[in-house]
């Protein structure tokens, strides 16, 4: 019976871990906990996303009015130079807190559920 407790409690660890930061939480009943991890990946990712998809409809507009040439080479050689945006300081922070919560809430997952076996 303890196994089968075991199993179902590490599979808050998975859910953190493997579908998004805060699902184990909320499937561990820490709404709180589980909130406070989602909301802060999710703008994390809403961040970086922004930034990619800006980059990359600023680079499909350019080759649209012929100010580059549609080839993988110089489409990879914009890309490279483009890819300073990530060092800003938003994006930077953006980055650390997305996964700062992946790993903090798996982590907050595995040791709720060692206090609770």
């Amino acid at each position: 019976m303890e196994s089968n407790t075991n199993k179902q409690s590490m599979k808050a660890v998975y859910f953190s871990g493997l579908i998004f930061p805060g699902v184990g939480q909320f499937y561990l009943k820490n709404y709180i906990r589980g909130l406070l991890f989602s909301i802060t990946a999710a703008i994390g990712f809403y961040i970086i996303m922004s930034a990619t998809w800006e980059l990359m409809f600023a680079i499909a507009n350019d080759i649209e009015q012929g100010k580059q040439r549609l080839d993988i080479n110089s489409i990879m050689r914009v890309v490279r130079e483009s890819l300073k945006i990530y060092q800003e300081p938003t994006i930077f922070t953006a980055k650390i807190a997305f996964i700062a919560s992946w790993l903090l809430s798996t982590l907050d997952a595995y040791l709720t559920t060692k206090k609770s076996t």
